[in-house]
């Protein structure tokens, strides 16, 4: 599990210097790309390698990362329809 945490903090670091780089300095890009690493990176892990509270704090997670996302998506969408 500490391998999972290490990956995601190595890709939340990619995704920072990534974005300074490119002047991206938008919240709401950066957390778009951790959801989309981090869903990715939820899919790449078996899941035999997962107790069940780490399945259990992963699903809450996903769903954390869900209710975000539609709270972006919703926003950009009342914007763009102004």
């Amino acid at each position: 599990m500490k391998r999972f945490i290490y990956v995601l903090l190595a890709l939340a670091f990619i995704t920072v210097v990534i974005s300074v780089v490119l002047h991206i300095y938008s919240l709401e890009i950066f957390l778009v790309a951790m959801i989309i690493e981090f869903l990715a990176l939820v899919e790449a892990t078996t899941p035999a390698s997962l107790s069940d509270s780490w399945r259990r704090n992963i699903f809450v997670s996903i769903v954390i990362c869900v209710i975000v996302f539609a709270i972006i998506l919703y926003r950009n969408v009342v914007t763009i329809l102004r």
